[in-house]
């Protein structure tokens, strides 16, 4: 998230950042390289009441809405599904896709007058596949698969893109905390990638961006996998 929003800026954009730890947005937004053109507040995506004022928010502030990305979400124990936490199950359904489906609902008001108007949807290659004891995770980005293909049809005549992007593992803090270093996240993940690496944060960014540019302009309603061939094997 915090490498989509500083390559948007470095792009020209302004940027709203969102978080559930405004503090440590603040802290995220006034270290970008535009601190001037950012807004950090803080927001539950799984809250509609959040969502919406964080909308508004960002559109009043800036003025416009243009590009809405998607990017909140939360891993859930690796479990099989009968041993599964029904609150687990919730939680996972309820940031990736409901946050998404909220922060969609209360944008598109605003995406409707802005040209070039873009819904990003950040997924993963567990939408497409998975792994044991993944499937609330992985059930979630599929249905964000999903929730994209609905908006790109529903809204294609408005002007409005809805676009999805599935990564591979990324070297973020999520995973140094899982495995306990960036070394053991690289040797446990990066042999199930036939690059036999892990991606950077900052090729996730180059991704988004694109999509999010008018040099996609004609893409909507899919997914753009950028797994280093995770699902290819």
């Amino acid at each position: 998230g915090a490498a989509i929003a500083g390559r948007f800026l470095l792009a020209g954009a302004s940027v709203a950042w969102l978080d559930r730890d405004r503090a440590g947005t603040e802290a995220r937004a006034r270290q970008g390289p535009a601190p001037e053109r950012s807004l950090a507040l803080g927001c539950d995506v799984a809250d509609a009441d959040s969502a919406r004022q964080a909308v508004e928010a960002t559109a009043a502030h800036f003025g416009a809405l243009h590009v809405l990305v998607n990017n909140a979400a939360i891993a859930s124990p690796r479990l099989p599904i009968d041993e599964l936490g029904v609150e687990d199950w919730r939680q996972a359904l309820d940031v990736n896709v409901t946050g998404a489906f909220l922060m969609a609902k209360w944008a598109i008001a605003h995406l409707r007058r802005a040209p070039g108007a873009v819904v990003l949807n950040i997924a993963s290659q567990l939408g497409h596949v998975t792994n044991p004891g993944a499937g609330a995770y992985s059930t979630s980005k599929a249905a964000l698969l999903g929730l994209t293909r609905s908006i790109a049809v529903d809204y294609a005549r408005q002007g409005i893109r809805a676009v999805s992007l599935s990564p591979g593992s990324v070297m973020t803090s999520r995973l140094t905390r899982r495995y306990g270093s960036e070394a053991a996240a690289s040797a446990r993940l990066a042999p199930r990638h036939p690059m036999g690496r892990i991606a950077t944060p900052a090729e996730i960014a180059e991704a988004a961006l694109f999509l999010a540019s008018d040099a996609a302009a004609f893409v909507t309603g899919t997914d753009l996998l950028a797994d280093g061939g995770y699902t290819a094997v």
